[in-house]
């Protein structure tokens, strides 16, 4: 008898293990080498075709084609990315700035949550500072449970949070699903920094979409982009306009409109100069690649 085959979402993947959720069950499916090699990687967010086996057990024989893929987190098909900062551990806004990069890059919609608000509001200053007009801001504690403002975002959307450890990624996915019950981790007082308590992203029904847990990083890629090509993916820089050059990289050509908004107060000065870093750290490998 021919096994039956059932198309569905990977909500989860642990070591080469994946459940897939199909017709609102969940089947534990595995994928052969061959098609791992051929696809470079199966990801949680990928839509897949499986033979059932029976038992809720299945073998993946195709992954669908993607409309997207991020790398850190490393998940796929994502409508919408919720950047998580908080005033600790402190801010880093030069990996906010590549998260963004890759959200615009990908055609994901990215918000900017400031978690930890009943702490200090300096940090949704900060915030508002860098990148009023670029993103929604959502400003919000976990602790107090105030997560509605985040429900119209993940209606009939698959929705991930992406940021550093212990910023409350986890703390949001609890008070948004209670029967989550996802571990929570603080910050390590020897470095300050966020201790990793998700060690794999898996995908979970809230509300009418759907939401990503995803581990927590500190370094983020800026993967397949040219540095000339970078300011494109800052859309208040492409807002200016109007430079002399067409192809104006803002960093060192005469008549940049963008610098001039710099000077004149109107872009935010630590956002531009992260960006002549970013730039200056492409242009280094592509030395590297030649």
């Amino acid at each position: 008898m021919k096994s039956k085959l059932l198309s569905g979402r990977i909500v989860k993947g642990v070591g080469g293990v994946f459940t897939v959720l199909a017709e609102e069950r969940k089947y534990t499916c595995f994928s052969p080498k061959k098609l791992r090699y051929k696809q470079l990687d199966v990801l949680v967010g990928d839509n897949v075709q499986f033979e059932d086996l029976g038992k809720g057990k299945g073998v993946i024989v195709e992954v669908l084609p993607r409309k997207n893929k991020l790398y850190r987190p490393e998940i796929a098909n994502v409508d919408l990315c919720f950047l998580v900062l908080a005033s600790e551990p402190q801010p880093d806004f030069y990996l906010a700035d590549k998260v963004l990069i890759n959200c615009f890059k990908q055609g994901i919609e990215p918000v900017i949550v400031v978690n930890k608000t009943d702490l200090t509001v300096d940090t949704l200053n900060q915030v508002q500072s860098n990148y009023n007009g670029i993103a929604d801001i959502v400003s919000m504690s976990a602790v107090s449970g105030n997560v509605d403002a985040l429900k119209d975002y993940i209606s009939g959307k698959v929705c991930c949070f992406a940021g550093q450890s212990a910023v409350g990624k986890t703390s949001i996915l609890n008070a948004l699903l209670p029967s989550f019950n996802g571990q929570v981790g603080g910050l390590s007082q020897k470095t300050g920094r966020g201790t990793h308590t998700t060690r794999h992203s898996s995908i979970h029904k809230v509300f009418d979409g759907y939401v990503v847990d995803t581990c927590g990083f500190s370094l983020c890629d800026l993967d397949d982009i040219r540095s000339e090509d970078l300011h494109l993916y800052l859309d208040d820089f492409v807002q200016i306009g109007g430079c002399k050059y067409t192809s104006c990289t803002h960093t060192v050509e005469p008549d940049c409109c963008v610098r001039q908004a710099v000077a004149e107060g109107r872009l935010n000065k630590e956002r531009y100069d992260r960006y002549v870093e970013e730039f200056n750290e492409l242009k280094e490998k592509e030395k590297d690649q030649y």
